[in-house]
């Protein structure tokens, strides 16, 4: 990929970023070309469709907060217990930064399919992310017996979602600080046990 497709598709990802933490309701395609300064033909050899296109904000959002990174900390904690409270740290740290975006995308996709299906597309990511948690926990032996891997990983994900968040530290005014001493414990106490204490 030449250095002039990767400028073109960064000032149509930042375009569309920019009209949608705007907030201005539902985008056309044609209303992002003017935005980044192309054509509409240029958009769409770029992104075939809005969703792709909307993927695509998500997508670099994350990278810019460093999500890789910090998959790569969870991946490497020493053990489940340490990966399913690296996940909530890094909720707190990182979410103030994505609260805009977060916030417009969660109007924009109550009116706009395209942004609904590249919503459900990140969320997927989170799932997978807490499926891998889930699975240490279990692989680990510090799964609480009776909660299997599937359900353990829809209550991190629903715990650690952008909503939840939003709820506790926007609408109640937690700190970030009591934010992961309260969920992280939470979800420890519900989810696992201390498997050196099991034998």
């Amino acid at each position: 990929m030449s250095s002039g497709q990767v400028s073109t598709r960064s000032r149509i990802v930042k375009a569309a970023q920019t009209l949608i933490e705007r907030g201005d309701g539902a985008l056309s395609m044609g209303r992002i070309a003017r935005e980044a300064g192309l054509s509409r033909q240029t958009l769409y050899l770029t992104f075939a469709d809005k969703a792709q296109l909307f993927i695509a904000v998500l997508r670099f959002a994350d990278g810019e907060r460093g999500i890789v990174d910090e998959q790569a900390r969870i991946r490497a904690a020493p053990n489940g217990r340490e990966a399913l409270l690296a996940i909530v740290d890094m909720q707190a740290r990182l979410s103030p930064a994505y609260q805009r975006l977060a916030d417009a995308f969660e109007l924009l996709r109550r009116q706009d399919v395209a942004a609904e299906a590249a919503w459900q597309d990140r969320r997927r990511d989170h799932l997978e992310g807490c499926r891998v948690v889930a699975a240490r926990l279990a692989a680990d032996g510090s799964l609480r017996s009776g909660i299997g891997v599937d359900t353990a990983a829809d209550v991190i994900w629903g715990m650690t979602s952008s909503t939840v968040w939003n709820d506790l530290v926007v609408q109640r005014g937690w700190s970030a600080d009591v934010y992961r001493e309260h969920l992280g414990g939470m979800l420890l106490r519900s989810l696992t046990v201390d498997s050196r204490q099991a034998d």
